[in-house]
């Protein structure tokens, strides 16, 4: 088995004059937990929704479990989208189904079979400790819980690779922790986690490699213990490339 799950090689895209990304390239070993940081504007959301195959690159290779697509060339994105789990920063739930119904109806997209698709809603749900949600209609729940049924929902198709575009953005810090210890146990179960945040504590106990992008560049990358071995903390590294 190759050791990278995620290789990415000279991405480029632009939006007019503006430069989203700039070249960029990096690679993902399985079993990471990987962090993206960067200010508005660095390239993250661009990067990520790249992946999952809403933006197209203007040049660049993504090998994602050794399939390859180039450019613009997304003949391969269906297969490769088979395999990923995603949680865009935009809560896209349908707010007119409940919990159970939005994981059921996520997992026809993959052709799961009737029963094993509520085999496995049922232990998301367990996992994520939404069981007493289960028949609750999402416009009905917080912000948090439907956090949770995002990255539940995400999963139903039992990914190698979870992508999350700044999954706590906007929730409380008792919420904020409980995500992290399901992003914890699901890395420890041997799922990779690819995540975008804007919150440096989060990075420090999430990530065990990173990169931080700015204006579309990689500017720092690496393990977390090693960036911040002279004890200037991420926040302080973070600012002052901020301000540059």
């Amino acid at each position: 088995m190759e050791e990278n799950i995620l290789s990415i090689k000279n991405l480029t895209k632009s939006f007019g004059e503006t430069a989203a990304l700039n070249n960029i390239s990096f690679n993902i070993n399985y079993g990471d937990f990987f962090g993206l940081i960067g200010p508005n504007g660095a390239g993250k959301s661009t990067l990520l929704k790249i992946l999952y195959g809403i933006v197209v690159p203007d040049s660049g290779t993504i090998n994602i479990k050794g399939l390859s697509f180039q450019s613009a060339d997304y003949t391969k994105i269906k297969k490769i989208k088979y395999d990923l789990g995603v949680v865009p920063q935009d809560d896209n739930l349908d707010e007119d189904l409940t919990v159970y119904e939005n994981l059921l109806i996520y997992s026809m997209y993959f052709g799961l079979p009737k029963k094993e698709s509520s085999k496995r809603s049922d232990e998301l749900l367990n996992f994520f400790n939404l069981n007493d949600k289960k028949f609750s209609k999402v416009a009905d729940l917080s912000g948090g819980l439907r956090r949770r049924v995002m990255i539940a929902r995400a999963l139903i198709n039992n990914p190698s690779l979870i992508i999350l575009d700044e999954p706590t953005s906007g929730l409380d810090p008792e919420y904020r922790q409980n995500i992290w210890n399901k992003l914890k146990a699901l890395n420890e179960n041997g799922v990779t986690v690819l995540m975008s945040t804007h919150y440096m504590e989060e990075a420090e106990k999430l990530f065990k490699n990173m990169i931080i992008l700015h204006r579309g560049n990689i500017v720092l990358r690496g393990k977390i213990s090693d960036i911040t071995l002279n004890k200037k903390s991420l926040e302080e590294i973070f600012l002052d490339i901020a301000k540059n």
